[in-house]
């Protein structure tokens, strides 16, 4: 069974790709939903836009440390949001408490209203999630708790379905805030895309076993980076995505992505994206066809990061 859904995996990744080629080709105009993955170095941040003018951000990348005075947030993020004349956010999700996720965050809730702030709930002492939770309470923003089975509806054909962290507990041992990273699908009509955070094996097999077929989508957004720790044999098999994208910093010293996880991504026969690579890369869609920009003209950043 297991070799039979590798195969199957594979071969459907393959076939789907060659079917949307020519789809990729044609304008994409009404009603579309509009996915940002934007290039701010060794960290993550995703804009989203819903046909009917939700505004979603995930994550925003570093923000300042002891060794570095980069903020994401600020030097990338906020402008980048200003350019596209966002004025509210109606969601701020959190993937998980490392400051390559969160750190810009801050500098965003402090530039632009936020309805809504989604968080996976695993606590974590750190100043930056202590001071983060500390600021949506300030600027009186919804708090969420989201874990896995929830449903969050955003506009009439468009929502999140929630894989991870686990309803009932927490995953303990390992790298416990990227084991408990939120997992979110975006699902519009025939399209989806998987949003991973962080998450590592324990979270992948969580989802096989809890999600199997929900796994499967258009869009991966690559976990950890890259890294060997993500992106399981397994987990490929159900999730089956015909483009796959890395939000990785240009000559990172962790080394990602690494050369395994791009083989098995290859093997699959995804069409692979890098923000180090591609500045960052959009994906418009009416749920039927879709295209993709690279907008290159993004500042790109090897800022450093200890997660």
């Amino acid at each position: 069974m297991y070799q039979y859904k590798k195969i199957f995996g594979a071969v459907f990744a393959a076939i789907a790709l060659s079917a949307n080629v020519f789809a990729e080709e044609q304008p994409v105009k009404k009603n579309v939903l509009s996915v940002t993955y934007i290039d701010v170095g060794q960290g993550d941040s995703i804009l989203i836009e819903t046909p009917e003018g939700k505004n979603i951000l995930i994550d925003a990348g570093n923000g300042p440390t002891e060794w570095s005075s980069f903020d994401a947030g600020a030097g990338i993020v906020v402008p980048f949001l200003k350019k596209l004349g966002i004025k509210k956010l109606d969601y701020v999700i959190m993937s998980h408490p490392h400051n390559d996720h969160i750190g810009g965050l801050p500098s965003v809730l402090k530039a632009i209203p936020v309805d809504t702030f989604v968080d996976p709930g695993f606590q974590y002492s750190s100043y930056v999630y202590e001071n983060l939770l500390e600021l949506v309470e300030e600027k009186g923003c919804k708090y969420v708790e989201a874990r896995a089975g929830d449903k969050i509806k955003l506009d009439k054909y468009c929502y999140f379905k929630v894989f991870n962290p686990p309803r009932d507990r927490y995953f303990r041992g390992g790298s416990e805030p990227n084991e408990n990273s939120l997992v979110l699908k975006l699902v519009y009509k025939d399209v989806s895309f998987l949003f991973t955070g962080d998450g590592e094996k324990q979270t992948e097999r969580f989802m096989v076993q809890n999600f199997k077929k929900e796994l499967l989508c258009t869009v991966l957004k690559v976990s950890h980076h890259g890294s060997t720790s993500s992106t399981t044999q397994e987990f490929m098999d159900w999730a089956g995505p015909l483009y796959a994208v890395i939000c990785v910093g240009s000559k990172n010293r962790f080394g990602h992505p690494k050369k395994a996880t791009l083989k098995r991504l290859q093997d699959y026969g995804c069409k692979i994206f890098r923000t180090d690579r591609d500045g960052s890369i959009r994906i418009t869609t009416d749920g039927k066809r879709y295209s993709t920009e690279l907008l290159k003209e993004s500042k790109k950043s090897g800022q450093k990061s200890n997660e």
